[in-house]
């Protein structure tokens, strides 16, 4: 007498890999794609400062908005990341793991440049003259000098 046998239990370490082919070509499709975004990006900062005026000082507006820009291109390419990761796509994963590090970097050396530019621009604190005066003249004017 044969008893029946049980349908074989469901195995997620049997998933086979992503095929080489379609991966290398979402790979690079992916990387193109984010370069051009970022480059489109850094345009339009570089954009900001350029003027035509000969006599103007060309002055860039701050790195605030094209940082949260290119830190959404690297949580899309953090996403990225996961979903080949679990497809098994390892020359997606790779390389979106890369730019995932790479935008980060540029990220926060921008927030650093932004930083170091905002305390270069700020005033110099200036000695207003001596404190309690009244109108600048003698000493005998001034309340510190007992006048």
């Amino acid at each position: 007498m044969d008893l029946p046998i049980a349908p074989p239990a469901f195995d997620a370490s049997a998933r086979t890999r992503a095929d080489t082919g379609p991966d290398v070509g979402a790979a690079v499709g992916l990387l193109v794609a984010e370069v051009l975004v970022l480059a489109g990006i850094l345009a339009v900062w570089v954009a900001s400062g350029l003027t035509f005026d000969p006599a103007a000082d060309a002055e860039f507006d701050r790195l605030d908005g094209c940082l949260v820009a290119a830190a959404c291109v690297g949580g899309l390419a953090l996403l990225a990341t996961a979903v080949a990761i679990r497809v098994r796509a390892p020359v997606t994963a790779w390389s979106q793991g890369f730019m995932v590090a790479v935008i980060a970097v540029a990220v926060l050396a921008g927030f650093s440049y932004q930083r170091h530019e905002d305390e270069v621009r700020e005033p110099a604190p200036a000695w207003t003259g001596q404190v309690g005066c009244r109108s600048g003249g003698g000493s005998d004017e001034c309340a510190a000098g007992g006048g």
